[in-house]
């Protein structure tokens, strides 16, 4: 999980996550969601499978980068 901002800057809501790319001291992160209906074009479709272990399907949200510090992140619960 991490803390992302609202795109307006006016909040941020603690929201799962997956690691696109570590780089000491930072983590970059695309947000993810599970509710298929918001899909657009440029999300990427992850479906439960046995060995992801997931239990709904994902849309990671190319649109939703960040780069964050580390310390931001909370727990690992699984792998893509």
């Amino acid at each position: 999980m991490i803390t992302f901002p609202y795109t307006n800057l006016g909040g941020s809501k603690r929201r799962a996550a997956v690691i696109i790319a570590n780089s000491l001291p930072d983590l970059t992160v695309g947000f993810i969601t599970t509710q298929p209906a918001w899909r657009k074009a440029t999300d990427v479709l992850i479906n439960p499978t046995f060995s992801n272990g997931l239990q709904n399907i994902l849309l990671i949200r190319t649109g939703k980068i960040a780069t964050c510090d580390r310390a931001l992140t909370e727990g690992l619960p699984g792998n893509l």
